[in-house]
């Protein structure tokens, strides 16, 4: 079988009159369908935890990552946005200023001390 290529060709579906509105319900889409997965993933996670006996109801809410945890889910979370955002992908410029992920994280730190 053949794989299905990466990019749409031709013009996407015209829903609006507006060209904006329709790549924000393309964006909106897309993250309804991100979030949708994750909430079925994480809901299999907690009733098989709990019905194993290793998981209590409460343990997820209770919990609070490390920062290397946080930095690993700030990755992931980077490229989630990267695929909501695809759509605006050729008219954005690059917005982060110049900014590196050591600088984010040391803001990140000194928030969490008080020092900012």
């Amino acid at each position: 079988m053949k794989p299905l290529p990466k990019h749409v060709t031709g013009n996407r579906p015209a829903v609006h009159d507006e060209p904006a509105i329709d790549r924000l319900i393309a964006m909106v889409l897309a993250l309804t369908r991100e979030v949708s997965v994750l909430r079925d993933r994480v809901d299999t996670l907690e009733l098989l935890g709990q019905q194993a006996g290793w998981l209590a109801p409460e343990a997820v809410d209770a919990f609070v990552p490390p920062l290397p945890v946080r930095q690993r889910r700030e990755g992931a979370r980077e490229a989630m946005i990267g695929r909501v955002l695809a759509i605006l992908s050729e008219e954005i410029a690059d917005l982060d200023g110049g900014e590196t992920d050591d600088a984010y994280w040391a803001t990140i730190a000194a928030i969490e001390k008080g020092e900012a």
